[in-house]
Formats: C-alpha cells, sequence, structure tokens
C-alpha cells in the first residue's frame, strides 16, 4: 500500500465501510467483478460500449476493453492534480451515469435507455475510493493555521472554521484498472507518489520519494 495524504471528503470516508446514503454493500471491489456484473450488461451493449461498436472509444463488455478506457481515456484519475478517490462523484466515470449531457457534449446521461441503479453507481463509487483509513493528528488547524505536517489536511468540524489535521490514506483504488503497464514506460501516479504499474495494471513498488509538488503520467513535475 502506498499512503497518501490528501483531502478530506465525507463521502469518502463513508464510502470506506457502505456506500453513502444506502445499504451495506458486500460486492467484490476489482475490475473484473465491475466489468462482469456492472459495466457489461448496462452500458457494453452491441451498439453502446462494445468491442465492436467501441462509442467515443470507449470498451465496457471486456476486462481489457473496460481498464484501457478507465485509464487511457481518464474516466478515474489517480494522479495528484486529479485524484478522484477522494472525490468518487467526481469522477468522469460517475459524472456520465448521475449528469444530463455533464460534458456539454449534447449525449445526455449514460447510458441512453434507462438509468443505472443505485446500488451499482454506490459500488463503482466504493470501487474508485478503495480502502479508506483516517488518523486524527490532534492538531487544532484553520484557514489561517496550516497542518505543521506534511500532507496533513484540515478537517473541519460541520459549520465551523477550525479543525483537527487528519492524514487521509487511501489503498488500492479503483483495483484492476489503476494504471497502464505499457504507457509511461510503465511508471504511474499514485497521488504524489510515482508507482511501478505492474502486469495486471495495479500499483507496485514506487520509485523514488513523494513528489515535492505534483505527480502526472508517471513524472514529478
Amino acid at each position: 500500500m502506498v499512503g497518501l495524504m490528501l483531502r478530506s471528503t465525507a463521502c469518502a470516508l463513508a464510502l470506506a465501510a457502505a456506500a453513502c446514503g444506502t445499504t451495506d454493500d458486500s460486492r467484490p471491489l476489482d475490475a473484473e467483478y465491475i466489468t462482469a456484473a456492472v459495466l457489461a450488461p448496462t452500458c457494453g451493449s452491441a451498439n453502446c460500449h462494445s468491442t465492436f461498436t467501441q462509442n467515443r472509444g470507449d470498451v465496457f463488455d471486456t476486462l481489457e476493453g473496460m481498464r484501457a478506457s478507465i485509464v487511457n481515456n481518464g474516466l478515474v484519475v489517480l494522479d495528484s492534480t486529479a485524484f478522484d478517490p477522494a472525490a468518487p462523484a467526481d469522477a468522469s466515470l460517475i459524472q456520465w451515469v448521475t449528469k444530463i449531457d455533464p460534458f456539454n457534449l449534447g449525449i445526455g446521461r449514460m447510458p441512453l435507455d434507462a438509468p443505472m441503479p443505485n446500488a451499482d453507481i454506490f459500488l463503482l463509487e466504493r470501487w474508485i475510493t478503495g480502502k479508506v483509513q483516517k488518523r486524527d493528528d490532534a492538531t487544532p488547524c484553520s484557514p489561517t493555521q496550516a497542518c505543521p505536517v506534511a500532507g496533513d489536511t484540515c478537517d473541519y468540524t460541520a459549520g465551523g472554521t477550525t479543525g483537527n489535521c487528519v492524514n487521509i490514506t487511501y489503498e488500492s483504488p479503483a483495483k484492476g484498472a489503476q494504471c497502464n503497464p505499457a504507457k509511461n514506460g510503465g511508471m504511474a501516479c499514485f497521488g504524489r507518489q510515482v508507482v511501478q504499474c505492474d502486469s495486471d495494471w495495479n500499483f507496485g513498488d514506487p520509485i523514488g520519494a513523494i513528489c515535492s509538488n505534483d505527480c502526472v503520467s508517471g513524472k514529478c513535475i
């Protein structure tokens, strides 16, 4: 597991135990299951995002197509500049199935024939987020008092102007479709950490120290 210290969102933490606004769902959080149980039957029909049709370059009827669509087409982003696990509802994948014409392309909400069941949307969000751990460092913070530990974020009391410094760690976000081992020399970003991308499209060993600024497409910038 590569530790990340990124901004906290209420739903991201709640998703670690159960989907926000729904009952507990114990279905597997991996790309193979997500493809077979959710994306292939809902989005991968012959006239939509199938291997044959490939509308907008997205394919969801095979695991290989799903991985390439998620990673190469930026439907879930794990670079530090756009770390979707911290706010899974903002991921392009979720925007497409929950919003009407989210990117002003005149296309509309996907799937076109019927909405994706809420339980499946929540499952996708939980898959994007992965496991989450939150450590409270018990250090006060505010807009004018930054957290002293690098990577900590200020967790504000509801409605308040002060909070405590917390460390948020994500484990296995978007498991099975985290990175493409054939791109960027096999390097990828897990937040601000450069990592080796394994053949199973998951993050492998960290490479070097955590980037002092941002990490994009397998490089510190």
